[in-house]
C-alpha cells in the first residue's frame, strides 16, 4: 500500500487515515452513549452505465477504464465496493456513496435513479462529463450536472493549450492531504479535456504553470457541497471535472489522495490534520519590500498605511543605501515591521564563486551593523532580482539565516519549505525555511496598464482560496499610485480577519513551530481516538490548529479524554463541516482524546 505518511510529508502533516468505523464496526450507540450521533456510511456503489459503455464502445474509445481505475483504487485501499452494472440495479441501492466515472451518456430513467439515490440521502462521487448525452448519442447538455450534482460546466481547457496543471486547495475537507496550490502536471489527450466548473464550495483548479488568474474565466475543476433534499434527508456531492484517463500519465499517488481524501467525506468518515496556519487564519501573506533606493518618507507612509490595513511588512534592504536609509529604517522597525537582507549591490549572486558570495553576504551584514541597524542573525534575505544558486543557499544555512524568499520554480506548492542539506535531505535542525514567491506583486511591469491591479487582486483571492502563501513583492517608493495604493490596502484589510499578515521572520518561526506537532487518527473499539504529539522542549508559543472533519454537517465533535491525558483543548467550529481541536500554548508531550461526534442541535420553535 502507498505510504500516506510520506506523502503526507510534501506539507509537513503526519496524519493516518482510517476507516475508523468501517474497521472496528464501530455502532452509532457505542460512539457516545450520551448523546445521539450520526451514523456512518459504510457502502461505496460504482455504476458501471450500459448506456455509457455502449456509447464509448461506438466510438472506439476503451468501455472500461474509467470503472476499471476506480476498481483498481477501492481494491488497493482495501474500501470494500459493489458494482452495479443497471438501471434495475440502482434504482434499488440503499443509502451509501454511488460513483460515477465519467457516465457521458445516461438514459432518463438512469438520471432518475441517480436523484432518487441523493433523495435517500446517499452521496455521489462524478467525474468529468456527466449525462450529457442519451442513449442515441443526442447532446443533453449540461443540465443534468446542474440539477442533480449542484455544479455548473462553462467551458474546458481545450482552448488553453498551457492549463494542464491541476492544483488541489490546502486545508480542504476533500483534498486536505495534498499542499495548497500544488501543481500536478496532467497530460493532454484529445477529447479528454478537464472540464471547468462553478460550484458552491471549489476544491482544486487547473491553471497554467505560473498560475495565471484570467478574469472572467473559471479555473475551478473540483467542488464539493452538501444539500437538504425534498425527503428531508441530507446528501453530499463531489464532482471532479476531468476524467480517470488522466490518471494513467499523472503522478497515481496525488490523484489518489485527492479520491482518497473525498471518498471519505463522502462516506462520512472523521478526518483530522495539522493545519498550514496558526490558528484562527486560513491563508498568510508577506509583504517583501524590496529596497534597492534609499528609504524615506515616502516608505515610512507606506508603512503606516500597511499596519492600518492589519499587518507588518519586511523590508530586504540593500546595504549600500543602509546609512542614508537609517533614520526612517529605525522608525521603521520600532512600528514592528522587520528589516532583512536584500544583499550588499544590485547585482545578482547567481553563477558567482562561493568565495565571491560569501564576501558580499560578509559586506552586505557588516554595511548594515554599521548603520546602526539592529538585525538578529536569523535575519531573512531575498535575492537581488531573485538570482541566486546553490552556493547562495548554502551559505545562507551556513551562516544561519533564518529564511529566503525564493523564486516561483523553488516549490511546487504554495506553502513554505524547509531548506535541503547537500546529501538532498532536510537538515535536522530545520534552520532554514524557504518562502516561495508564487504570485506577481500589483507593481510588476508585466502587468495590464488597466487590469493590473484587478488581475493582481483575482491571484491573491485564489491564493487566499487556496490556503496558500502569498509572498508578494513590491519595491519601496513603489510606483503605484495614491488610488492604487487605496486600492492595495482596501483588498488586504478586508482580508485580514482569514488572511495571516506576518513579516517574513514570522512566517519561518511559525513553520518551524508548526513542525513540532503532528496528528493521528486511529480506531479503537471505544470511538475514534485522536494522538496529537508535540515535540521539543517547550510549550507552544503559537496556537497550532488540528481540523476534524465532521460526520454530519452542523455536528460537533466532542473530546473526551483517555487515561491520564486530562487536559482538554478548546474546539471551535470552523465551518458546517469541520470543527478545530485548537492547541494553545500546550506543553511537549503526547495528548490522546477519544472523539465524538454530536448531532446538530435543532431550534424546536423552528
Amino acid at each position: 500500500m502507498l505510504c500516506w505518511r510520506k506523502l503526507l510529508q510534501w506539507s509537513g502533516l503526519a496524519v493516518a487515515f482510517h476507516l475508523a468505523l468501517a474497521t472496528a464496526g464501530v455502532s452509532a450507540a457505542e460512539l457516545a452513549p450520551a448523546t445521539p450521533t450520526t451514523q456512518m456510511i459504510q457502502r461505496v456503489q460504482i455504476y458501471a452505465s450500459p448506456t455509457t459503455r455502449a456509447r464509448l464502445t461506438a466510438t472506439g474509445m476503451d468501455a472500461n477504464e474509467s470503472v476499471r481505475t476506480w476498481e483498481v483504487f477501492l481494491r488497493k485501499y482495501r474500501i470494500p465496493f459493489q458494482l452495479v452494472a443497471s438501471v434495475e440495479q440502482l434504482e434499488i441501492l440503499q443509502p451509501g456513496v454511488l460513483l460515477l466515472p465519467s457516465a457521458i451518456a445516461l438514459t432518463d430513467r438512469e438520471k432518475r435513479a441517480v436523484i432518487d439515490f441523493r433523495g435517500k440521502g446517499g452521496g455521489v462521487l462524478s467525474t468529468w462529463m456527466t449525462g450529457v448525452q442519451n442513449e442515441a448519442g443526442e447532446s443533453r447538455g449540461y443540465s443534468f450536472m446542474q440539477d442533480a450534482l449542484d455544479v455548473k460546466v462553462v467551458g474546458n481547457t481545450e482552448a488553453q493549450a498551457n492549463d494542464i496543471w491541476l492544483m488541489p486547495h490546502g486545508d480542504n475537507p476533500v483534498t486536505h492531504s495534498l499542499p495548497a496550490g500544488l501543481r500536478i502536471w496532467t497530460e493532454r489527450v484529445k477529447p479528454w479535456y478537464p472540464l471547468r466548473l462553478v460550484g458552491a464550495h471549489p476544491a482544486a483548479n487547473f491553471m497554467n504553470w505560473g498560475r495565471t488568474v484570467v478574469p472572467e474565466q473559471a479555473s475551478t475543476t473540483i467542488t464539493f457541497d452538501e444539500r437538504i433534499q425534498r425527503t428531508g434527508r441530507l446528501s453530499r456531492s463531489v464532482v471532479f471535472g476531468y476524467p480517470e484517463r488522466l490518471w494513467v500519465s499523472a503522478d497515481p499517488k496525488l490523484l489518489e489522495a485527492i479520491a482518497h481524501n473525498s471518498l471519505m467525506w463522502l462516506l462520512r468518515q472523521p478526518d483530522a490534520y495539522v493545519t498550514a496556519w496558526p490558528h484562527p487564519y486560513t491563508g498568510a501573506f508577506v509583504l517583501a519590500v524590496d529596497s534597492a533606493d534609499p528609504v524615506a518618507e515616502v516608505d515610512l507612509n507606506f508603512a503606516r498605511q500597511f499596519e492600518d490595513a492589519g499587518g507588518r511588512a519586511t523590508y530586504y534592504v540593500l546595504s549600500e543605501v543602509a546609512q542614508e536609509s537609517n533614520q526612517f529604517l529605525k522608525k521603521i522597525q520600532a512600528r514592528g515591521h522587520e528589516v532583512a537582507f536584500l544583499g550588499d549591490r544590485f547585482t545578482v549572486f547567481k553563477g558567482q564563486s562561493t568565495a565571491e558570495q560569501a564576501k558580499r553576504l560578509v559586506t552586505m551584514q557588516s554595511e548594515l551593523k554599521a548603520a546602526g541597524l539592529d538585525i538578529p542573525i536569523n535575519a531573512g534575505f531575498h535575492a537581488p532580482m531573485e538570482q541566486y544558486d546553490k552556493n547562495t543557499e548554502i551559505l545562507l544555512k551556513e551562516r544561519s539565516f533564518g529564511h529566503y524568499i525564493s523564486s516561483m520554480d523553488a516549490s511546487e506548492a504554495r506553502l513554505p519549505f524547509f531548506a535541503k542539506e547537500n546529501t538532498g535531505t532536510e537538515k535536522s535542525a530545520r534552520t532554514l525555511v524557504v518562502l516561495p514567491r508564487t504570485l506577481g506583486g500589483p507593481d510588476d511591469e508585466d502587468r495590464d496598464a488597466d487590469n493590473g491591479m484587478k488581475e493582481f487582486f483575482n491571484e491573491l483571492d485564489l491564493a487566499d482560496q487556496m490556503a496558500g502563501l502569498a509572498v508578494v513583492r513590491i519595491t519601496n517608493q513603489s510606483n503605484l499610485d495614491k488610488a492604487q495604493l487605496g486600492e492595495f490596502f482596501g483588498h488586504l484589510k478586508a482580508m485580514n480577519n482569514r488572511m495571516w499578515m506576518a513579516t517574513g521572520g514570522q512566517v519561518s518561526e511559525w513553520w518551524r513551530e508548526r513542525d513540532r506537532v503532528s496528528a493521528n487518527l486511529e480506531s479503537t473499539a471505544l470511538a475514534p481516538l485522536i494522538r496529537v504529539t508535540i515535540n521539543g522542549d517547550k510549550p507552544l508559543r503559537q496556537a497550532v490548529a488540528v481540523w476534524v472533519n465532521l460526520p454530519e454537517s452542523r455536528g460537533s465533535v466532542r473530546l473526551v479524554a483517555r487515561g491520564s491525558y486530562a487536559k482538554l483543548p478548546k474546539v471551535v467550529r470552523i465551518d458546517d463541516w469541520r470543527d478545530a481541536i485548537v492547541l494553545d500554548g500546550f506543553a511537549a508531550g503526547e495528548y490522546q482524546w477519544h472523539l465524538y461526534f454530536d448531532k446538530p442541535v435543532v431550534d424546536p420553535a423552528k
